[in-house]
């Protein structure tokens, strides 16, 4: 089941708000979504209890008037969508940054024209990815093998890198001393776009992704 969802701070605390109408597909969401784009952030995939799963969040920039760029960022104390130009010299998250104040995955819309054995992954596939590596990294990143198809995942489902993210930041301070080589022999192993988007990460230290990087030795 898919909703429209609004997001917004409230005493600097995210608050997701969900309209009530439900759509059968994310086609048929996204369809109501154009219509009346203005008052929500994206779309919300629940699951068979209820639970918000996943929210796919609409690339148009909401901060320059009638500026073309992909959003690929959000402000981080209004969550308004910003391109990389827009976003320049202020405080924004990432998607993964942003999945993990959240407590929820977030992906950008996909490109319906794309194929099913293009780059993008179905949303069920990104989620289960994220969750399996946040679950598993622990206990198997000093596996080549382990760490070998954890790469041809993240090639296959860039969005997954939350699922990195997550699992890397949940190590303790002792649980990365004695991980170490495995943790640096991963960080060179990632493939190029996620390398690079962790990379950036390390210009805030203390964000997801630059913890994240630091502790794969970048």
């Amino acid at each position: 089941m898919f909703r429209l969802i609004h997001l917004h701070a409230q005493h600097g605390v995210p608050r997701i708000g969900v309209d009530p109408d439900g759509y059968g597909s994310e086609r048929a969401a996204l369809a109501r979504y154009r219509e009346t784009p203005d008052p929500f952030f994206g779309i919300g995939r629940f699951d068979e209890s209820g639970r918000l799963a996943e929210i796919v969040m609409d690339t148009d920039c909401r901060s320059g008037e009638g500026c073309p760029s992909e959003a690929v960022n959000v402000h981080a104390d209004t969550y308004q969508r910003m391109c990389d130009t827009c976003a320049f010299g202020l405080e924004t998250l990432t998607l993964p940054e942003l999945s993990l104040r959240l407590g929820v995955a977030v992906r950008p819309v996909p490109a319906f024209a794309a194929s099913s054995a293009g780059r993008h992954a179905a949303p069920e596939e990104s989620c289960a990815a994220t969750n399996r590596i946040a679950r598993e990294l622990a206990a198997n990143v000093e596996d080549p093998v382990w760490r070998m198809e954890l790469c041809a995942e993240l090639a296959r489902t860039p969005s997954a890198v939350n699922g990195l993210m997550i699992g890397v930041g949940a190590l303790s301070h002792r649980d990365v001393l004695d991980l170490w080589p495995a943790l640096c022999a991963l960080g060179t192993q990632l493939p190029g776009s996620v390398h690079s988007d962790l990379i950036r990460g390390i210009a805030r230290p203390h964000s997801p992704a630059g913890v994240t990087a630091l502790r794969l030795g970048m």
